[in-house]
């Protein structure tokens, strides 16, 4: 096997966490996932400045980065879990991108999201994007 087959058969580690009972698993970010987490965010939260009809200005970038500062992201949580939660084959159980998956993940009780950041603490090493990081 050459070694870009090699390299190319590292897949996301799954780390297993039960929440109320119940075995579910995190997985890690692919590359493709932790590129958005770290330059996705700003983007995000341009859309949703112009869709709430907020004025940036692009000209002066510490005063547009304090202005983003300022959007709020109503799935952020629920897009962080998405994006993250798997079952044991590494299959996402909700979609990150779908309105309707992160309705229902936002509605979810609060000891729930501790339970999964409580778990994503024990795998993310220091110095790294965490998994709120993720949009």
């Amino acid at each position: 096997m050459n070694l870009r087959k090699k390299l190319l058969k590292n897949t996301p580690k799954l780390t297993a966490l039960e929440i109320n009972g119940e075995k579910y698993f995190i997985r890690e970010f692919t590359v493709g996932e932790l590129n958005k987490a770290l330059y996705g965010q700003q983007q995000e939260l341009i859309r949703l400045a112009q869709a709430q009809g907020i004025e940036l200005n692009f000209n002066d970038e510490e005063e547009l980065t304090k202005q983003l500062a300022q959007i709020y992201d109503p799935y952020r949580i629920a897009r962080n879990i998405a994006a993250r939660l798997c079952d044991e084959n590494g299959n996402n159980l909700f979609d990150p991108n779908k309105k309707g998956d992160l309705d229902a993940l936002s509605k979810l009780d609060k000891s729930t999201f501790e339970q999964f950041s409580q778990a994503l603490v024990g795998i993310t090493p220091k110095n790294s994007p965490t998994g709120a990081d993720f949009n």
